[in-house]
């Protein structure tokens, strides 16, 4: 494995005394699959004293797996951004739904631009019946609760996010549209190569990751933060120490101040144990 590029100033005088870190992609390889050596390395921050908190767009039950091997903090992000809480006892700390009927019309242009979309309450998702074959590409993996559909009006209350999958040919020009459509009024960002998240408008990982610092006492100076898509942007540009993974989009790499080797090689371990390093000589 190749080491870690520094590409700024701030790898000399950080120390960090909170992590933030994005799953899929970054934590994980592009195939979902968690490296030993990365849920070990993670696991090292415990020997720090450095809480390890997930920040996702998965839902908490595809959050539970991820979280027992890597022994991550119980407060985790969700969605976004959009549920912060405790994993063991689903108590929410801070949540924000989409409005049901923007989230309706979200669906149906998703649909109309030839995409497939779920629609994410907190412990299951609803999907129609025509985009099941898609759903289950997603829930198999994450292990989220799918319940099928006859018509969006039977989706409950309203959303934490919408998921919508796109041929990798037309993700960009829809992400575009659906932007422009619901200016002020939803989040659109891509999460991957033919994934995109809704949520409501003004949810990003960096307001939550600054609720989450204020609750332990701290500011951004004093968090690392990893992630490697554009709904990680805000959250690295945010944090006082940017890290991200050699897979990571270009304009992703441009705002960390160090790029790990890809998650598929288990990169952001090396990123983990030098932040281990960092800390242990602090203390000393």
């Amino acid at each position: 494995m190749s080491s870690l590029r520094f590409v700024s100033e701030r790898c000399r005088t950080a120390v960090p005394r909170l992590f933030v870190c994005d799953v899929d992609r970054t934590l994980l390889t592009h195939d979902h699959v968690l490296l030993p050596a990365v849920s070990a390395a993670a696991r090292s921050l415990h020997s720090v004293r450095l809480p390890l908190i997930l920040a996702s767009a998965r839902s908490p039950v595809g959050l539970e797996r991820v979280h027992a091997d890597v022994g991550a903090s119980d407060t985790v992000c969700c969605f976004n951004g959009a549920w912060i809480g405790t994993l063991s006892s689903r108590t929410t700390l801070k949540e924000a739904r989409l409005d049901r009927e923007a989230a309706l019309e979200a669906m149906t242009l998703v649909h109309d631009l030839g995409g497939s979309p779920i629609w994410f309450d907190l412990e299951t998702c609803f999907v129609l019946e025509s985009d099941e074959t898609v759903a289950r590409r997603r829930t198999d993996v994450t292990g989220d609760r799918l319940q099928l559909i006859n018509t969006l009006n039977e989706a409950p209350k309203a959303p934490f996010k919408l998921l919508a999958t796109f041929p990798e040919e037309t993700i960009e020009a829809s992400v575009t549209l659906l932007s422009s459509k619901f200016s002020g009024e939803l989040t659109v960002a891509q999460s991957g190569p033919n994934l995109v998240e809704l949520v409501a408008s003004g949810v990003q990982k960096d307001v939550i990751a600054a609720f989450i610092a204020r609750e332990f006492g701290l500011g951004s100076k004093d968090v690392a933060a990893a992630g490697d898509s554009d709904n990680d942007l805000g959250l690295l540009c945010w944090a006082g120490l940017a890290i991200t993974v050699s897979n990571a989009k270009p304009h992703v790499q441009k705002v960390a101040d160090i790029v790990a080797p890809s998650c598929d090689v288990g990169g952001l371990a090396l990123a983990f144990e030098w932040v281990v390093e960092r800390k242990s000589a602090f203390v000393r």
